[in-house]
Parts: C-alpha cells; structure tokens; sequence
C-alpha cells in the first residue's frame, strides 16, 4: 500500500536542488528502511576522492576557501561553528591564523589513521583554535554542567551513554548540522574499527551508533533543519570529493534509518511504501514483522531460511574481542568463524557474533530453529562454551547489554572431518513466544590456547501461528496428564528439595529485609527472570534457569531450579547454601569461580545484606573473588569481585502467590499468559481440561496446569 508522507519534509525551500541530484540516489530508491537502506547508503557514499590533509589550493584549506567561506564586504569571511570570533581568508589554500581544521568526529576516535575519515571535507571544517582545544575529542552530549563556553560552543559534563562524561554542546544554529555529519560519518564509515566508542559501538555496520546517541542526533536534527547554509555546503563539498551528504539532501532518511519509519521503504517522491519487515536490530533484509506474506510451508511460518548462496547474508555481524568477525564464504556457501590464522599459524583471543533478523513471535505458538554446523580443532571440553546459539528478547544494537541466553544444541567437535551435522528442529524456549522481537545469535570464542572454527550452513526459523498458552503446541496433544516431571528431587536425604511447578508446602516470596532469613529456611537465587540453576558448568559456575515473578512472589520455578537449605556458617553471623550434594563456595582469587565442596569453611560462609530488595552476598575467606553475583554477558550465577550484577534473594513462605488449583462450579474465561482467550465461558471444574503445562489466566487468577 502506497500512502502519501505526511511528516518531516523539510526541504520544500531546496526541492529544486534535490531534484537535480535524484540520479545519484537513484541505488536507494525502493529500498526497505533500517539496515538495508543504512547498507545501501554506505555502498553510496563510502567511494570518494581523497583530498590532502593541509594547506594549499588543492588540499583541505583551499577547499575551505569554497565550501566554508562566505563574500562579506568584498572579503571572505570564514564560517566557523565553533566560535563567533570574525575572520578571514587570505589567499586561496592559506591555514587562516588562529584557526585549526577540526574533526567534528575527533580522529582519534578511530585511532587517528589517515584514511578517508580523516581526509573527509562532510565533517572537517575550520575552527576557532581555543574552541578545538576546549572541546578536546569529547562527544556531542546536552550537558548537566558548563566548565567553558563562548556562546557557540559549550564544554562540560553530560550524560552520555548512562554516565556522566566529559562532553560538548554546539549552539542551537548549529546542532542540526551537526547531527547530520555524525549520521553521515557513521554511515560512511560504518565498516570502520572505532577505538572510543561513546556514542557508537566498536563496529558494527547496524545501527553503529548506540540507542543515547540515535535518540540525541535524531532530536538535534529535527529541532533544526536543514538550512541553506547547509545545502550550499553539501554542493561545494560534493564538487569538490565527489560524493553527499544524504540526511541534508534528504533529511526523512533519518528516520527510515534510525526511527519510526524503518518498516517502510524509502522513495524519492517523498511517498513511503509500507515494507516487508521490521528494518532493525542488524537485518539486512528488513527483518520479520509476522505479516501475512510470510511463505507458508506444511503449516509453518518460514521466517528465515539462510543457506549463505548468494553474496550477501541475512545477518549481521559484531566483533566483541579482537577482529576475526564471522564471514561468507562465497566459495564454499557457509558462514565461519575463527580466529586461527594459516599464515602466522598462531591462535588468538576472538569473540565474535553472527546476528539473525528480528523475529516476531508475538502471534504464534511454537516457533523452531535449524540449522548445520562443523565444529573442530576447539579447545578440549569447550565445544559448548565457545560455539553456541544464543536468544534475547532484549537486543536493540547493543550486543554488550542485551540479556543472551544458550539454547543447547548440542555443540560437540568433529575430530575427523568437515562434515556438517544436522541440528533438526530445535524448538525456541516457550518465554521467548508471544514475544515481538525475538534476536538469535551464532557466538564464536577462539583463544591464544587454541582457536578453533565453527562453520554455521542452512539456518531455518519457522513457527506454527496460534494463541501462546505456554504449553507445547505442535507437539502430542494426547497427553494422558501422567506427568510426573522427573526432573523433581523431592525432599531427600541431603536437604536438596527439588521444584515440582506448584509449590507445594508454600511458595517463594522476595526478602527485602536479610534480618527475615534464618537457618532452616529454603531459598533461590535469582537475577530478573533467571534463578540459579541445580547444575553446575564444568564444576566452575552454576547455570541458570527459568523463573516467572508477580509482586515481589515467584509465579513460576523451572523444574532444575536450585532450591538452598541456609545453616549456619563456620563465620559468625553467616550462612552455609547446602545444594544437596554439598555447600557453595568462593573457590578462586584469580578466577570466577563457585564451586561445590563436601564441608563449608570460611569461603562458604556467606554473608548476606539487602537493599531495596538487591542481595549482597559476600563469603568470608581469604579468596577475593567472593562476591555471589549474576554474569549477564556470559550467562551464569558464580563468584565476582563486585563487578557483576546484584542478585535476589526469594524465601520459602506459606503466604500464597496466586497460582493456584481451580475449583468451583461457576464459568470463566480462559486466557493465556499473554492475554489471548483460549476459551469462553466454561465450567471451573473442566476450565483446564486437556491444556498443556503452563500458566494461564482463569477467572482473574493465575493458575499453573501440570
């Protein structure tokens, strides 16, 4: 469907202008928003004429002399955005005194090579001495405090990216223009390794600038438009280098980019067209929106069938450690990643993630993934650990803070060939259904030990359309409701209680006050949606598991929940957490470790403060790392120096939660967990007959079905 834009045109003034330059853009014309059209722009603009760095007629300041210059009084007055101090060129290719050529997007960012980006006229422009040095290489950032100014340019603190850091503000007049040359610089050279990354990430070719920093640029540019000063500039620039700014020529592409219209698909008439995915999160084909053309094949939604064939691929990619990114090899039609290099034959320490679109699963059921996969020459016993699928419901850009966890697959190292291994049909955790952005990730760790490689071919996502009641749709609907989850440890002989789903003898309540706990009582440890898990990884951590929460109570506890028995610790004023098979305990000074041991010493002394409902729990021994936190990047519960994410605590109580058994003879509605009504008007007493394990809403309550 083809609408008419009805917001943002700003260059009604310069319609003219734009017009004339339709054949350059005429490669982005049709092209769906987000990352798409970001890689469409950048295959654009990225080829230009290197112009030398310096003076003289052909080099940046005789090009100032043009693109930087306006006629006052038969001189030409230099234009300058950093200052309001009056100067003047000389003669052309002349540096003009007290003037310096500043980088709006500091050199040093990238490490100060000299490359295009730093020869590049878009963002170079002439400066007032003082103000360059003032503003020093910090980012843009509306500032909470002023340390210097001279009524252009402002110096100070400002929050940027969450903390508060040194920054600039530019004028009003000017903060437009400068949002559009960042847009422009991170477009342009958005396959650049950045080495200060306060307003962008390390590399990543969508969205390349952090969530703060897309909200700021966007609201610089809107709050100030396009001028002419800026549209004569894009001219003399592009004369000059050969190529455009884009947000000046057409300024709505900020928004096809990085805003509200990245679903749709960018023209040059100004219409916008609606388009066939999402355009965010690192699609490079617009993503997923569960729209109704999705192919449909046996009664799955293909969401996404990647066989790597063609010269593209349909995810992205982020380098967390070192620069061994995942690749397309296009001879032999597979994504890999290592970071072993033939020639120096040398391993190295590499993280690196391989992104899918954004899935939709807001609709459906069941969802699955498939794939192939080589795994070999990997460190011993580490398979898992370094090639791993990831999913999160929370990634926006930020790869670092997105909240991954494992989904097991399998992972093992084929010792003798590079035969590929069919995975079959995994199915999607049932938390992430009836979610709307869904990311799955490809995470390879290679190490100067031994890096190995992890070769990914035909990834499939699919899904079956219908109401999420948190059961297994899709799969045997005759279950005879003999289930006995045989995952549960009951209460044994070792005090390990297990979890059977209903909670029976209480439930588990939020400690807000450490002062409420006691030995004898039982609790779990959790971060969020996750609780510490009953197993260990490699002896070294522990795994964490599902749990669902409502009003500071547990609504939810995965079968493999870790349930502890608090005792008292060999510290005065502590706890031991006997697991059933043992204690907790800090193991290492040096590494990240909480293992189990037979008896608790100091270092499984623990004690516990809490505030606002955040536990501090600190072991007693002489090991430094004894700080129990949550790892969100690597996810697990294990011992840190502080540095981690802080915990909860939830105690075993009588105080009901809500979940509860139905009874009665009256009629309910029946609704998931999401809100879709399963069933109307039925009797209490059948209310649950033949639903799946999971928790639905049955007359205003929660209720969790076995």
């Amino acid at each position: 469907m083809i609408k008419r834009l009805t917001s943002f045109l700003l260059l009604s003034l310069f319609a003219v202008v734009v017009l004339a330059q339709a054949d350059y853009y005429k490669s982005v014309d049709g092209v769906n928003g987000g990352a798409t059209l970001k890689t469409a722009l950048y295959e654009l603009i990225k080829n230009h004429k290197k112009i030398s760095y310096g003076s003289g007629e052909s080099s940046t300041w005789g090009a100032f002399y043009t693109t930087d210059a306006v006629v006052e009084n038969g001189k030409r007055r230099v234009l300058d955005m950093y200052s309001a101090e009056k100067r003047y060129f000389g003669s052309k290719g002349s540096a003009v005194s007290g003037m310096n050529i500043e980088h709006s997007v500091a050199k040093s960012w990238w490490g100060g090579t000299q490359n295009n980006a730093y020869c590049d006229l878009h963002h170079l422009n002439p400066s007032d001495q003082n103000a360059n040095s003032r503003k020093s290489n910090y980012p843009l950032g509306e500032l909470t405090s002023v340390s210097w100014d001279n009524g252009v340019t402002f110096v100070g603190k400002a929050m940027v990216d969450g903390k508060s850091q040194n920054a600039y503000e530019p004028c009003d007049e000017y903060k437009g223009d400068f949002a559009r040359v960042f847009m422009y610089m991170f477009t342009c050279y958005q396959d650049l390794i950045w080495k200060y990354t306060w307003m962008n990430y390390e590399k990543s070719t969508y969205p390349t600038l952090k969530p703060w920093a897309v909200e700021l640029l966007l609201k610089w540019h809107k709050q100030d438009p396009v001028s002419e000063k800026e549209v004569n500039r894009n001219n003399a620039v592009y004369a000059v280098q050969g190529n455009r700014n884009p947000f000046v020529d057409y300024p709505q592409l900020a928004d096809y980019v990085w805003g509200d219209s990245i679903n749709y698909v960018f023209h040059l008439t100004g219409e916008v067209e609606d388009g066939t995915g999402s355009g965010n999160g690192g699609s490079t084909d617009g993503g997923n929106d569960g729209s109704d053309d999705v192919e449909i094949i046996d009664g799955w939604k293909i969401y996404l069938d990647e066989n790597f064939d063609g010269s593209t691929m349909k995810f992205t990619t982020y380098e967390g450690v070192g620069d061994y990114p995942w690749q397309l090899n296009s001879q032999y039609k597979y994504a890999v990643a290592t970071s072993y290099v033939s020639s120096s034959k040398t391993n190295n320490n590499a993280e690196s993630w391989l992104l899918s679109p954004v899935f939709d699963f807001s609709n459906d059921s069941v969802a699955t993934v498939s794939f192939e996969y080589v795994i070999r020459y990997c460190e011993s016993g580490k398979a898992a650990e370094h090639h791993a699928l990831m999913i999160c419901n929370d990634f926006d850009g930020d790869v670092e803070n997105a909240t991954w966890e494992a989904i097991d697959f399998g992972a093992t190292e084929n010792t003798t060939d590079w035969k590929l291994t069919k995975t079959g049909d995994i199915t999607i955790p049932q938390k992430y259904i009836g979610e709307k952005a869904v990311t799955l990730a490809f995470f390879y760790k290679g190490t100067e030990t031994k890096a190995g490689t992890f070769e990914i071919d035909n990834v499939i996502v699919k899904a079956i359309e219908g109401a999420n009641d948190g059961g297994n749709s899709g799969g045997n609907d005759n279950d005879d409701d003999s289930e006995d989850n045989g995952g549960n440890n009951g209460d044994d002989n070792n005090n390990n209680e297990g979890n059977d789903g209903n909670f029976t003898g209480g439930n588990f309540v939020l400690v807000t006050d450490a002062s409420k706990l006691s030995v004898g009582d039982s609790i779990v440890i959790g971060y969020e949606n996750y609780v510490m898990g009953a197993h260990s990884d490699n002896g070294k951590y522990r795994t964490k598991t599902d749990m669902m929460t409502s009003d500071g109570a547990i609504t939810y506890l995965a079968d493999d929940a870790q349930i502890i028995l608090l005792e008292e610790g060999v510290v005065e004023g502590t706890y031991a957490f006997n697991v059933g098979n043992g204690y907790l305990a800090a193991s290492s000074s040096s590494s990240n470790y909480l293992k189990t041991v037979a008896t608790p010493d100091a270092n499984g002394s623990w004690a516990i403060t809490i505030s606002d409902g955040l536990a501090t729990i600190t072991a007693q021994g002489d090991k430094s790392r004894n700080r129990l936190q949550y790892n969100v990047s690597s996810p697990r519960f294990s011992c840190y120096t502080g540095s981690q994410k802080s915990v909860n605590i939830y105690a075993k109580s009588a105080v009901p939660t809500g979940v509860v058994e139905v009874a009665g003879d009256n009629t309910v509605n029946v609704y998931s967990i999401t809100g879709v009504l399963l069933r109307s008007n039925v009797q209490v007493v059948s209310a649950t007959n033949g639903l799946h394990r999971g928790i639905y809403i049955i007359g205003n309550r929660k209720v969790f079905v076995k």
